[in-house]
C-alpha cells in the first residue's frame, strides 16, 4: 500500500464559470435559433443565414451572412446521451437543435490562446473557436475579429475568461 502524495502547489486562479454561462451583471439581448446540419458548441461564436436564420459554428460575414452570436446557456439544454445510453456531460449540441445565441452581454468563454483584460476577441471561421488579440491588432490568418466583443476579466494563460458582447447586428 503507498501513501498519498501531500498538495504540493495552490492554483493561484480558481474556476469561476462554465462555458457559455451568462455573468448577471449586464443587460442581455439573445436570439433563439435553429443550428445546421453540423451541430455546434456551445461559446463558440456562429453566424447565421439572413434568410433562413439558420445558425452555423464559424462561417465568414458576407453579404448574405451575419453575426449570430455566441451558443450560450449550458444548463438549458437536454443531454440525450448517446448510443451506449451514457448521459455524458457535453458542451456540444446536435444537428438542428434550438439554441440561444447571446447577442450583447457578458459571459465566460474558452480561448485557445492568452487572454488579457481589453484584449479584442476573434473567432475561428472554420470552427467558431475563440482567441484574442491585443487591443488594435488584427486578426490572425484563418480568423475574424468580432466587432463589439472584448475580454474584461480573468486574464489567462488560455482557458476561461470573461468578455462582454455587444453585436449590433
Amino acid at each position: 500500500m503507498t501513501s498519498a502524495a501531500f498538495q504540493s502547489t495552490v492554483n493561484v486562479t480558481l474556476g469561476f464559470g462554465v462555458v457559455g454561462e451568462l455573468i448577471l451583471k449586464t443587460p442581455h439581448r439573445a436570439d433563439s435559433l435553429t443550428i445546421d446540419s453540423n451541430g455546434g458548441t456551445i461559446g463558440n461564436f456562429f453566424t447565421k443565414s439572413n434568410t433562413t436564420g439558420v445558425a452555423t459554428q464559424g462561417g465568414t460575414i458576407a453579404s448574405a451572412v451575419v453575426a449570430a452570436g455566441f451558443l450560450v446557456n449550458p444548463k438549458v439544454y437536454a443531454s440525450v446521451g448517446d448510443s451506449g445510453g451514457t448521459l455524458d456531460p457535453t458542451l456540444t449540441l446536435p444537428a438542428y437543435s434550438q439554441g440561444e445565441f447571446l447577442k450583447e452581454g457578458d459571459i465566460v468563454v474558452a480561448l485557445t490562446g492568452a487572454g488579457n483584460i481589453g484584449d479584442q476577441v476573434q473567432y475561428n471561421e472554420t470552427t467558431g473557436v475563440l482567441s484574442a488579440v491585443a487591443p488594435g491588432g488584427s486578426a490572425t490568418t484563418g480568423n475574424a475579429l468580432i466587432s463589439g466583443a472584448v475580454v474584461t476579466s480573468y486574464t489567462s494563460a488560455a482557458g476561461l475568461v470573461s468578455i462582454h458582447v455587444n453585436l449590433n447586428a
